[in-house]
C-alpha cells in the first residue's frame, strides 16, 4: 500500500513539473510580447516637434460649455486628423477625431508602454461616421498643452506613440477666457 501511494505522489510530482516546463516559457514569452507590442523610433516616421514650451495650457474650466470645431497639431505625418470636434461640459473636456486614414484600430490616451499594461477597457475603440471614416472620442486634459496618445496599428499589430496639441486659439472669439 505505501508503494501504491508512493507511485502516485511520484506520478503527480512529475505531472506537476511537467505543467510546470510548458507554462513558464509561454508565461516568460507573453510579457516579452507586451513590449514587442510597442513600436520603437526605428519604425515610426519621424516625429514633428508639436507645441513649445512657452504654450499655457488652458484647462476645462477656462472654456465655454458646449462643442466647437478645434485644429490639432499631431506629431505623426501617419496620424493626420482631418476634423475635430471639442466638446466642453461641466469643465471636462474630450474631442472626436477623425483621421484621414483606417490604419487604427484603437487609441490609448497615455502611451504605447502604457498602453499595453492598461486594462482593454480603458482602450478607445474607432466608431465608423455617415461617410464611413474612423472617429474616435478622446479624453482633453488640456489645450494648448502637449498631449501623449499612444494608436494601435492594425495592420503591424503594435502602439504607436503620438503627441497631440489641440490648438485654443482655433476656438471661436469669445470660447476660451
Amino acid at each position: 500500500m505505501k508503494r501504491k501511494k508512493f507511485r502516485v505522489f511520484i506520478s503527480m510530482l512529475l505531472f506537476a513539473v511537467m505543467l510546470c516546463t510548458v507554462s513558464l516559457p509561454a508565461f516568460a514569452e507573453g510579457e516579452a510580447d507586451k513590449s514587442s507590442q510597442v513600436a520603437d523610433a526605428g519604425e515610426m516616421a519621424s516625429p514633428k516637434e508639436v507645441g513649445s514650451e512657452d504654450m499655457t495650457p488652458v484647462y476645462g474650466d477656462m472654456v465655454t460649455d458646449g462643442q466647437d470645431e478645434i485644429e490639432v497639431d499631431s506629431s505623426s505625418s501617419m496620424f493626420r486628423i482631418v476634423h475635430a470636434v471639442l466638446n466642453v461640459k461641466d469643465g471636462e473636456m474630450s474631442a472626436v477625431l477623425t483621421l484621414s486614414g483606417k490604419g487604427y484600430g484603437k487609441l490609448f490616451p497615455g502611451t504605447g508602454e502604457e498602453a499595453v499594461n492598461a486594462p482593454e477597457d480603458q482602450y478607445i475603440p474607432y466608431v465608423e461616421n455617415a461617410e464611413g471614416a474612423y472617429t474616435y472620442e478622446i479624453p482633453v486634459e488640456a489645450l494648448d498643452k502637449k498631449i501623449s496618445c499612444a494608436a494601435w496599428s492594425i495592420k503591424k499589430e503594435k502602439w504607436y506613440d503620438r503627441d497631440l496639441v489641440f490648438k485654443a486659439e482655433s476656438l471661436p472669439e469669445g470660447a476660451a477666457d
